[in-house]
């Protein structure tokens, strides 16, 4: 199992590694909290159950998807997800998706994600990563840039949220030089 220790801006520590089977609860729950904030993702209904979560885990093991955890300290601050893109010509390319607790942001959960999920691409043989946020999210456009991802494209108005109309922002970033 792939593990990884960064230290947080406060000074704590944060553990990323693989999600296991008992860290659905964790997943589904801050999934969950996400989406009631009406803030951040796309959906207004947490729909999914732990089972599913534990379904998903359990899929990783194996597929090419990937579900990493954060902990800082020992508690869930966050995960991300790396989807294989649907098109046999484009398996070298993951969709990205990535949860961090409220209370865990601005502390280097995302980063220590980011960072993590690109070695966990790297080594299920992704050479690209694909992720998408909202055009006002500007914490983690600040972190994608800050880590070389590039905008390839813009969806104007593309969802319809409490707060109004989003634009979706569409990133990527090459893992390796060719």
């Amino acid at each position: 199992m792939q593990v990884w220790e960064y230290t947080a801006k406060d000074g704590r520590s944060i553990t990323v590694r693989e999600a296991k089977v008992g860290d659905a609860k964790h997943l589904h729950a801050g999934f969950k909290n996400v989406v009631e904030e009406h803030m951040w993702l796309p959906t207004f209904t947490p729909n999914s159950h732990v089972s599913d979560w534990m379904n998903w885990i359990e899929r990783t093991r194996h597929t090419r998807e990937a579900l990493i955890v954060a902990y800082i300290e020992n508690e869930y601050a966050g995960h991300l997800s790396l989807q294989p893109e649907e098109w046999h010509a484009s398996q070298h390319v993951a969709k990205l998706g990535i949860i961090v607790r409220k209370d865990c942001r601005s502390i280097g959960i995302g980063r220590s994600l980011m960072l993590s999920g690109e070695s966990a691409a790297l080594s299920k043989d992704y050479t690209k990563i694909i992720l998408s946020t909202f055009d006002d999210n500007e914490a983690a456009r600040n972190l994608y840039d800050s880590l070389g991802y590039r905008i390839v494209g813009i969806r104007r108005k593309h969802f319809n949220m409490p707060k109004g109309f989003i634009d979706e922002v569409l990133m990527e970033k090459e893992l390796v030089d060719e």
